[in-house]
């Protein structure tokens, strides 16, 4: 295998990896709120979630508020009682 494209198939596959981790710890913390029965989640990472994807979960009735961020931690709080009506 070529050393340049092993290393750069490698990053990618690293970057994915990371990206992937962000997300699926996010999708976590509600999956956990939501199995308790809980209308509210405050969910904790180690940087802002993309606007985008707050304006894509606001148009399945994930809505948001109270975000708060410090230099290593982003906290936002979502309501989820709006989810299935």
């Amino acid at each position: 295998m070529n050393p340049e494209y092993f290393a750069q198939e490698l990053k990618g596959a690293v970057l994915q990896a990371k990206e992937r981790h962000f997300y699926d710890n996010i999708r976590a913390q509600i999956l956990a709120a939501a199995s308790l029965g809980k209308d509210e989640v405050t969910v904790e990472t180690q940087s802002a979630i993309p606007s985008e994807v707050l304006n894509k979960l606001e148009q399945v009735g994930i809505s948001n508020y109270e975000k708060e961020e410090t230099e290593y931690l982003y906290r936002i709080t979502f309501d989820l009682a709006e989810v299935g009506e």
